[in-house]
């Protein structure tokens, strides 16, 4: 797991069980917790290529990046 990723799954085990630190709190589910974490960490790594690579601006939301992209061609 990454940093990033060990981030988010102890924001959310916190929003949801209120526990401090997050590491104290008990999951029902750890396997759907960790799912979630690394789909938000992928996520703001896919937005941060996109913004590299001109396609946004600060504070657009990824799906607003993705709405803004250019239509592919078809072959």
């Amino acid at each position: 797991m990454t940093d990033v990723t060990l981030m988010y799954r102890d924001q959310i085990v916190r929003a949801v069980l209120g526990t401090r630190p997050a590491m104290l709190g008990k999951e029902a589910d750890v396997a759907a917790v960790n799912r979630i974490a690394q789909h938000l960490a992928e996520t703001e790594a896919a937005t941060e290529l996109l913004r590299a690579k001109g396609y946004s601006k600060r504070g657009m939301s990824m799906l607003d990046i993705v709405k803004a992209l250019p239509q592919r061609s078809k072959p």
